[in-house]
């Protein structure tokens, strides 16, 4: 979403030479920004919060969500929150959960909310079975939640969830978030012009019974980031560490000009967690600053195949194994839909929970060597067969490999790739 962002404005006030009264000021400078991001630090008696190592006046702050009104003590270590700033003070603080909803099971440290079930070892016992909480959380590359706090607020008419779709029915006009089934058949579609599998989206609706009925599905675009400086968990990186993937929903280039921080392009992996300062250039993000976090997540499964590709109804095929395209997929090498076709390519993506999520394409070269990442079983791997059985040893593994490939694709002296 577009408030999982630190935005920052910078807003030059410069003086007339006219003959108004202002003429004699010096020419000042205003530092605005929008900062968006989780708690790190919070004093109630100052009345202060620190996010991203930058710590903000909130002494008359007017803290919010979905336009009613909370009391400074709404917000603890964790919360995430959109807190518009003037010089570091902050003028207006927006709860920003990920998830919204009433309490339907507490077990121990368990919590369940909109039928999905969450761990969090911090829980508070004043929240009980029936209670309305606000839920922040940041999501793994395995896309598993880590809940950073739950705050328990008044009633609300409306529930909030966020995820990746999956099980798209365009006829019946439902789709699934985790273990959420959301009816958009009256919802209003926000920034997104396609809606397909794979998706991030945040939904607003009334919950009922493991069903949600939309009011409104949202998703993010590239000038939600244009000037920003987010902070996230890497989900997917390509396998030249030049595209990888923030939050399992943002797209992000590198290139020569981007700077590091407490780290280098090497350390650009699934699992880090970065701050990144973003631009718009030629409507695809680009990372002006990654700065490295000492902490690291879970890193997930990624996948590589190469193959010649077949192409029809937004799905590349390779060895009749289906990856669809989703909007956030990258293509590379002057590479496009309607020239797929008969091209020998490399397809790089996440599996999260068994589906395909295509990151990007490119093209490779046609020899007799191949690499490929994925599941081995029953010495295939990715349609692919070797006929001197090496890769039976992997049976069951998720592993990556180098193969010899012959003129018949089949596959020999298969063994773990050395990098």
């Amino acid at each position: 979403m577009e408030r999982l962002t630190l935005v920052t404005l910078i807003s030059v006030a410069l003086v007339g030479c006219g003959g108004d009264s202002d003429s004699s000021s010096d020419n000042s400078q205003v530092t605005t920004k929008t900062l968006n991001g989780y708690v790190d630090d919070i004093s109630y008696s100052d009345k202060s919060i620190s996010v991203s190592n930058l710590t903000v006046d909130a002494d008359n702050a007017n803290v919010q969500y979905q336009s009613q009104t909370y009391p400074f003590e709404t917000i603890t270590k964790g919360t995430h929150i959109s807190a518009d700033l003037r010089d570091d003070v902050a003028n207006n603080i927006e709860l920003d959960p990920e998830y919204t909803g009433q309490v339907s099971a507490i077990l121990n440290d368990k919590i369940t909310v909109n039928n999905m079930e969450f761990t969090y070892a911090e829980l508070s016992s004043d929240i009980i079975v029936g209670d309305w909480v606000l839920i922040s959380a940041q999501v793994h590359a395995d896309s598993s939640w880590k809940v950073t706090s739950i705050n328990e607020i008044s009633a609300l008419s409306f529930s909030e969830i966020e995820g990746s779709i999956s099980q798209l029915d365009v006829n019946a006009f439902t789709f699934m978030i985790g273990n959420v089934l959301v009816d958009y058949s009256n919802a209003i579609l926000d920034d997104i012009q396609v809606i397909q599998n794979g998706l991030w989206v945040e939904v607003d609706g009334q919950y009922q019974n493991g069903l949600i009925i939309a009011s409104k599905v949202d998703a993010e675009s590239a000038s939600d980031f244009d000037d920003t400086d987010v902070e996230g968990i890497i989900s997917w990186v390509n396998s030249t560490q030049t595209v990888f993937e923030l939050n399992q929903r943002t797209t992000i280039m590198v290139d020569e000009s981007t700077r590091y921080d407490d780290g280098n392009q090497s350390m650009l992996m699934a699992g880090f967690k970065v701050n990144v300062d973003l631009k718009v250039v030629n409507g695809k993000l680009v990372a002006i600053e990654v700065d490295f976090d000492d902490d690291t997540g879970i890193q997930g499964r990624e996948f590589n195949v190469e193959g010649e590709a077949s192409y029809g109804n937004s799905v590349v095929s390779i060895n009749g194994i289906d990856f669809p395209i989703g909007p956030n997929t990258v293509f590379d090498d002057g590479l496009t839909i309607n020239t797929l076709a008969g091209q020998w390519v490399e397809l790089d993506g996440r599996d999260v929970n068994g589906q395909f999520v295509l990151k990007e394409i490119e093209r490779e070269d046609k020899d007799n060597e191949i690499s490929l990442e994925g599941k081995v079983s029953g010495n295939t791997i990715w349609g692919y067969s070797s006929s001197d059985g090496s890769l039976g040893i992997f049976n069951g593994q998720w592993v990556e490999i180098e193969c010899q490939r012959d003129a018949s694709n089949n596959l020999s002296f298969c063994r773990l790739d050395p990098d």
